[in-house]
C-alpha cells in the first residue's frame, strides 16, 4: 500500500473495488483525502490500520462494486438538457394526423418552453410523409420547429421556414437536402445545412437559463455515473456558461469542449462568432474544463430516408457528394500544429477513410500531435480498422443506443459499431451516449457489445470477464486517456481525483444489465445518490 496523507479524510472499506489500470488490481479499500484525491489504496486491514491511527470517518462500502467514475466520450450536454427541460415531445407515434394536437395536448407541455420566445421547439425522429399543413392550421403565425432525424434533420411549419428566411422555393444547394410537394414548394422537412437557416434563427435562452440547464444535465449525467464528458458541439454560449459555472464552483464536472469547426447548425452560431471562439479557445479554459478540441462533421446519417453519409462507390472511390467539409485537410493541419484534438463525425465508410487520410497526411508532417478521434466509427471499411492505432487515432463508438436497436437493423448493415475488430487491430476505444434525447446512460449498452468484445479475446483464462473488465476500462480510463488527463483521473490511484462511482452489479462479471449507479463522487464529494430502492437492489 501506498499512501499520500493530508489532513483528514474518508476511509471506504470493503468494497469490491476495480481500479481500472492495465494489470486488473482490485483493492478492497481506499482513503480519499479533505482536497478530494485518493490518498491511500489497499487491503481492507491496510485502510482500517491507517483509519485508525488517524482518527478518519470510515464508510463501509458493503462489497458492492466500485469503479472510477464513468467518461462519456459524446455528449451534447445544452441540447441534451433542453430537450429535457424544455423542448415538447409529442412522441414516437405523432403522425401527420395527431401532430399539431400531441404539441397542444397538456401532456406535452412543457414548463419552461416560453425560453425561446413565441416560438414552439419540440423534438421528435420523424413524421413519414411530413407536410408543414399538418402544422400551419393550429399554428398559423406561430414559428414551430421540431427537430429529428437523429440530430440531422429538422420539421418546420410555413411560419418557421418564413421567419428563418427560406423561400417555399427554395433553389437546391449542395449538402442541403429539402423534401418537396409536387409543385415543387418545401414540405418543412430539412436535412443537413439546408437546416443552417433555421438553426441560426431559434431564439436562444438567456444565459442565467443556459446554465440552469447544463447543471441541471449535469446532475443526469452524474446520476448514470458520468464524471467526465467531451461535449461534442460546443459554441461560444456553452464556453462562457461553462467557465461562468466553475468560476463560481458550481460545475462538478470535467468537461472536453469540441469546439465546432464546421458546419454552422451543429453549432447553431454564425462562423463569424465561431471561428472566433475556437481561435480564443484557450481563453475559456478553467479548472474543470479543457477547450483544446475541435469537432468536424464530414457527412450525415446513414437512416432511411436521408441516407447523406459519405460511402464508396462502386470503383471504391469516396462518394464526395455527401462529403460536407471541403477544406478539411488544411484545417486539421492547422489545428493539430495547435495542439488540439480533433474529432471527425463519420457514419459511412468514404467519410471514415477520408478522416483516416487526413490524419496520416498530418502525422507525416507533425509525428508528435495530438491524439485524434473518429466520432461514431458505425461504418468502417475492412481495410480501414489497422489504421487506427497506426496513426494513434480514437476509435469513439457512439451512440451507445444504437449498437443493437430497431433503428439500426433497418440500416441494411450501414450501421455496425464492430469492437471485436477494433480491439483486435489494437484501436483505442471509448464509448460515448450522443446523449441529445435520449436517457444518457450507457451501461445498458454495454451487455450487448460482451460478446464482441469477448470475441477479441479468445486466449483469456474467463473471456466473459476479460470483456467486461475490457469495457469498463473504455468507460473509464480510455476516456482519461483519449482527453490527456491520465495522469489525474481514470484509474484509482493515489494521487489521483477521487471520482468513483458504485454500483449495484458486479460490471466486471458482465453484469451491465439490470445495472444502476447507486452512488456517484466528484473530487470526493458525493454528487448523486440513489434513491433508496435502488440502493437496496443487488
Amino acid at each position: 500500500m501506498s499512501a499520500i496523507m493530508e489532513g483528514q479524510g474518508i476511509a471506504y472499506v470493503s468494497g469490491n473495488v476495480f481500479t481500472a489500470d492495465n494489470e486488473g488490481t482490485w483493492v478492497e479499500a481506499f482513503v480519499v483525502s479533505e482536497s478530494g484525491i485518493f490518498a491511500a489504496v489497499g487491503t481492507n486491514d491496510e485502510i482500517l490500520d491507517l483509519a485508525r491511527r488517524q482518527k478518519l470517518t470510515t464508510v463501509d462500502l458493503q462489497h458492492r462494486f466500485v469503479m472510477p467514475g464513468i467518461h462519456d466520450a459524446h455528449v451534447h450536454i445544452l441540447l441534451g438538457s433542453l430537450a429535457t427541460s424544455s423542448y415538447l415531445q409529442p412522441g414516437m407515434d405523432a403522425t401527420m394526423t395527431n401532430i399539431a394536437s400531441r404539441l397542444k395536448s397538456p401532456e406535452c407541455a412543457c414548463e419552461h418552453a416560453h425560453v425561446f420566445g413565441d416560438w414552439v421547439i419540440g423534438s421528435l425522429y420523424r413524421i413519414d410523409d411530413f407536410d408543414r399543413a399538418a402544422l400551419d392550421v393550429d399554428y398559423p403565425d406561430t414559428p414551430v420547429v421540431l427537430r429529428g432525424g437523429a440530430g440531422h434533420a429538422m420539421f418546420l411549419n410555413s411560419a418557421a421556414l418564413e421567419k428563418s428566411g427560406y423561400s417555399l422555393h427554395e433553389p437546391d444547394a449542395l449538402h442541403e437536402q429539402f423534401f418537396r410537394r409536387a409543385d415543387g414548394s418545401l414540405t418543412g422537412e430539412v436535412t443537413e445545412l439546408a437546416m443552417t437557416k433555421a438553426a441560426l434563427a431559434i431564439p436562444k435562452p438567456e444565459m442565467a437559463f443556459v446554465k440552469r440547464s447544463i447543471t441541471e444535465g449535469i446532475g443526469r449525467l452524474h446520476s448514470v455515473g458520468v464524471t467526465s464528458f467531451q461535449e461534442a458541439a460546443s459554441n461560444t454560449t456553452i464556453l462562457k456558461a461553462l467557465a461562468e459555472l466553475d468560476a463560481s464552483d458550481e460545475l462538478k464536472m470535467d468537461v472536453q469542449t469540441h469546439i465546432v469547426y464546421k458546419p454552422e447548425h451543429l453549432a447553431e452560431e454564425s462562423f463569424l462568432t465561431l471561428h472566433k471562439t475556437l481561435d480564443d479557445a484557450a481563453s475559456f479554459e478553467s479548472k474543470h474544463v479543457r477547450t483544446n478540441f475541435v469537432k468536424f462533421m464530414l457527412d450525415g446519417v446513414p437512416l432511411h430516408p436521408y441516407y447523406t453519409h459519405a460511402g464508396l462507390t462502386d470503383t471504391g472511390e469516396i462518394d464526395e457528394s455527401k462529403i460536407q467539409i471541403d477544406d478539411l485537410a488544411e484545417a486539421v493541419a492547422r489545428f493539430d500544429k495547435r495542439g488540439m484534438t480533433c474529432k471527425i463525425h463519420c457514419t459511412g465508410h468514404g467519410s471514415t477513410r477520408r478522416a483516416l487520410d487526413v490524419y496520416e497526411a498530418v502525422r507525416k508532417s507533425n509525428k508528435d500531435g495530438p491524439k485524434h478521434e473518429i466520432a461514431h466509427c458505425s461504418g468502417v471499411h475492412e481495410d480501414e480498422y489497422p489504421r487506427f492505432k497506426q496513426l494513434n487515432v480514437t476509435a469513439e463508438m457512439s451512440p451507445s443506443m444504437f449498437f443493437v436497436h430497431p433503428i439500426t437493423s433497418m440500416s441494411n448493415g450501414l450501421m455496425d459499431w464492430n469492437f471485436g475488430k477494433m480491439l483486435q487491430h489494437g484501436a483505442h476505444l471509448t464509448i460515448g451516449s450522443d446523449w441529445t434525447f435520449q436517457d444518457p446512460a450507457i451501461l445498458p449498452s454495454c451487455a450487448l457489445i460482451l460478446d464482441s468484445v469477448a470475441a477479441a479475446l479468445p486466449d483469456a483464462t474467463d473471456v466473459k470477464r476479460s470483456a467486461a473488465e475490457e469495457i469498463c476500462r473504455m468507460l473509464t480510463k480510455a476516456g482519461a486517456v483519449a482527453t490527456g488527463r491520465e495522469s489525474t483521473v481514470g484509474t484509482i490511484a493515489v494521487g489521483k481525483k477521487a471520482n468513483f462511482v458504485m454500483v449495484n452489479r458486479d460490471l466486471s462479471r458482465g453484469e451491465f444489465e439490470g445495472s444502476q449507479i447507486l452512488q456517484t463522487w466528484f473530487e470526493g464529494k458525493s454528487v448523486f445518490e440513489a434513491k433508496q430502492s435502488a440502493q437496496e437492489a443487488k
